[in-house]
């Protein structure tokens, strides 16, 4: 079978591969979105000096997925499904969310590719959640629909998020820019990071995402105490949407912010503010939380959307 294109297209980092439909990705190659002008010189690259063709793409891209063209949230990037299909002779052209991709990545996900949050109980078959932070905050839901499922993309990073606990307040005041109209996006992803170890540690130089992972991993204090905040918020944020989706298949845990934590990702930290939300504790115990380890879910979703020949 004619090999696909794949593409996932995140605000840092985009990834290319081939696949067959419902294939795994295969020939990975990722570009550091800082290094390239767009989505169109990343496939240049990609393609040049191979002999076959892909004749059809399925990309995801982190945006909004309206009409021709498309915009990404956080990257000042946009292209256009026609233009890409004339320049690079793709008969087809489908572009999906980013974090719908991973939503159809999950049926496809073997059990050595996730890393149970807490206690491993076994998902029904209720609706899915697939969230994680990176440059921001994906969710997805997987929801059943016969013997079938429908990924549906959804842009509840940026709904409103506000404090639980006491300690909370003036942290999310300062991530807010003194205002306490806060979005979970605003402290729950890579940049929400950086606001937090700002909010926590006023009086010390600012530091990047990576540069606040790697103090915690060091065993810097400030560092670990807002990694810990982190986990907490995300933990919330994830039984909020566990609920809204009354999420009995399990909530999975992607994008590199997560997975970079490693074994800084306190699983009991998060299923206390998971399971903290009255009068549901009961039912959000029962619900299982993933992290999947598999480094490419999105382009693995990719390949299953094109297994479905939508």
């Amino acid at each position: 079978m004619t090999d696909i294109l794949i593409a996932d297209i995140g605000g840092s980092t985009t990834r290319l591969a081939l696949a067959d439909p419902g294939g795994r990705p295969d020939h990975i190659i990722r570009f550091q979105n800082d290094d390239i002008a767009g989505i169109e010189v990343a496939i240049e690259q990609y393609l040049a000096g191979r002999a076959a063709r892909p004749r059809r793409a399925v990309l995801a891209a982190a945006g909004p997925v309206e009409g021709e063209e498309i915009v990404l949230t956080n990257r000042n990037w946009r292209f256009r499904r026609d233009t890409l299909a004339q320049r690079f002779g793709f008969s087809r052209v489908d572009v999906i969310n980013d974090f719908q991709a991973v939503a159809w990545s999950l049926p496809k996900l073997r059990p050595e590719e996730l890393l149970a949050l807490g206690t491993a109980t076994e998902p029904d078959t209720g609706p899915k959640i697939a969230l994680g932070p990176g440059t921001g905050l994906g969710v997805s839901a997987l929801v059943p629909n016969g013997k079938d499922w429908i990924a549906v993309a959804t842009e509840a990073g940026h709904i409103s998020f506000g404090p639980a606990h006491e300690d909370e307040v003036a942290i999310l005041r300062s991530v807010g820019g003194g205002s306490l109209a806060v979005s979970a996006e605003m402290a729950v992803s890579g940049r929400g990071l950086e606001r937090l170890y700002h909010a926590m540690n006023p009086d010390l130089p600012a530091q990047p995402a990576r540069g606040v992972v790697a103090a915690a991993q060091a065993g810097d204090q400030s560092a670990l105490a807002v990694i810990a905040m982190f986990v907490r918020l995300f933990g919330r944020f994830a039984g909020d949407i566990a609920l809204a989706y009354r999420a009995s298949g399990g909530v999975y845990i992607a994008g590199g912010i997560a997975r970079r934590f490693g074994a800084l990702f306190d699983s009991a930290v998060f299923r206390c503010a998971f399971e903290a939300h009255p009068p549901f504790e009961t039912w959000l115990v029962g619900v299982p939380t993933f992290l999947v380890t598999y480094t490419e879910p999105g382009l693995l979703g990719c390949a299953a959307y094109a297994e479905r020949g939508e």
